[in-house]
């Protein structure tokens, strides 16, 4: 940055040195010579400062983000982690990874609310594979979920943790809900 503020101020003034033909480029053969004297006055001295610092910021701070990362158990139906904590209200960016290996090992993570887990992966069943084994847009039982993740495929979703309470997290593929499953506990 300093390097590219002296060169803006050396062609701003003028005293860029400047390349001259000497006296052997007429002769034959002869290479040509190149002279760097300086056309005009020396260079300005340039004294570069910090600037001072902003009274006000530039950009609102960051709102309080949790991350959370969670996998599926190779080629089981099961996430790593059953128990997910969170503060009430607090965003929460999650990352799904799918660990499995074998192609029909599909999976998704859907947080719903308490003892909807069931009718849930029926209406993800229902919506089938084409839609992910999603509950359609605006089920009020789904808190939040992600997309399907193939195997050794991520996913993620990010949303706001809702009022203190206990909530199920389940994958909707066909069959999977049952054992795949975990807590999220939200606290205030």
């Amino acid at each position: 940055m300093r390097i590219a503020n002296i060169i803006a101020a050396l062609v701003i003034t003028g005293s860029v040195p400047a390349c001259q033909k000497g006296k052997a480029d007429t002769e034959k053969g002869a290479p040509p010579v190149v002279s760097a004297a300086p056309t005009a006055a020396p260079p300005p001295k340039i004294e570069l400062q910090a600037a001072a610092p902003s009274a006000t910021p530039s950009a609102a701070p960051k709102k309080d983000v949790v991350e959370l990362k969670i996998e599926s158990v190779g080629d089981t139906m099961a996430f790593n982690l059953t128990s997910l904590t969170v503060k009430s209200g607090q965003e929460v960016h999650l990352v799904f990874h799918n660990n499995a290996k074998m192609p029909v090992m599909s999976h998704n993570w859907v947080l719903v609310k308490p003892g909807t887990e069931a009718a849930v992966a029926a209406e993800g069943l229902k919506a089938g594979a084409d839609k992910g084994y999603l509950p359609s847009e605006g089920n009020a039982d789904v808190l939040a979920h992600t997309g399907m993740a193939t195997p050794g495929a991520d996913t993620e979703v990010t949303f706001t943790a809702p009022a203190p309470g206990t909530y199920p997290y389940v994958c909707t593929v066909v069959g999977h809900y049952v054992v795949m499953k975990g807590v999220l506990t939200v606290t205030q």
